[in-house]
């Protein structure tokens, strides 16, 4: 985890006003937090408690993690279907390998989750939401926080490189070099398309469903930021047996 802190604006919007943990900065205190502006923006978002965080590194770690504390992990084992016994009750998976058994099933597949309640008769209301990630090589340095603009969410993830969620490669490597000084010799080096789970309403959907004993939604937007969060509310839930009232407004039946 990086907490470089964002800055973001919009050219040729009146500045906003400020929200919970950031405040609005000049030209001046932008182009300190980011020395490599062309042209510092007039007003920014300063949001000094934010940062950004490598997901692919950090599911890594939680799957160590989950393997010290006794977890069987099946790695590249998709799930088929959700098993149920006669009385309706929720009782394990069926995988591609056979099936799997379990006195709680937590579903938490992302984009897939509206797919694999279908069968037990369960709206539940995810869509996915496509974005597109491109890695660039760039100079040490280039960008100091995590930045936000009209044209890309971009934030510099190692020593030479960049990565930046935007529409075009072509229009966000313009950007880029018309954004920042010293870019000229930025490339694109990859483009990944990616699915986010988006609730109806944009809120997360957590908790046990109601006639489907055994069965536990965990579905949201964004899953890599709520996911330690989220992950120690549900633990609470499912191990302790509490009702944690933070989640009190994320039940699926509010839809």
């Amino acid at each position: 985890m990086t907490w470089s802190g964002s800055l973001s604006w919009r050219a040729g919007d009146s500045a906003p006003e400020a929200g919970p943990g950031q405040k609005i900065v000049d030209a001046a205190t932008a182009a300190t937090l980011e020395p490599n502006l062309l042209q510092p923006p007039d007003w920014a978002v300063w949001a000094p408690g934010e940062g950004a965080v490598d997901p692919v590194g950090v599911t890594e770690r939680l799957i160590e993690g989950a393997r010290d504390h006794g977890a069987q992990v099946h790695p590249g084992v998709p799930v088929t279907a959700i098993r149920r016994d006669a009385a309706g009750r929720v009782v394990g998976v069926e995988t591609a390998t056979g099936p799997l058994s379990g006195a709680t099933v937590v579903l938490a597949a992302g984009v897939a989750t509206a797919a694999l309640a279908a069968p037990l008769g369960l709206r539940v209301p995810v869509d996915p939401s496509p974005t597109t990630l491109f890695r660039f090589r760039a100079p040490a340095g280039l960008v100091r926080t995590v930045v936000n603009t009209q044209d890309f969410d971009l934030r510099q993830v190692a020593t030479d490189r960049i990565i930046a969620a935007a529409d075009s490669p072509e229009q966000t490597l313009a950007a880029i070099r018309s954004t920042f000084r010293g870019a000229a010799s930025v490339e694109l080096l990859s483009t990944r398309v990616g699915a986010r789970p988006m609730p109806a309403d944009g809120e997360p959907i957590v908790g046990p469903v109601a006639g489907v004993p055994g069965l536990y939604l965990a579905v949201m937007h964004a899953a890599v930021t709520l996911a330690p969060g989220v992950g120690r509310l549900v633990a609470r839930e499912l191990v302790d047996g509490t009702v944690e009232p933070a989640l009190a407004g994320c039940r699926l039946d509010r839809f």
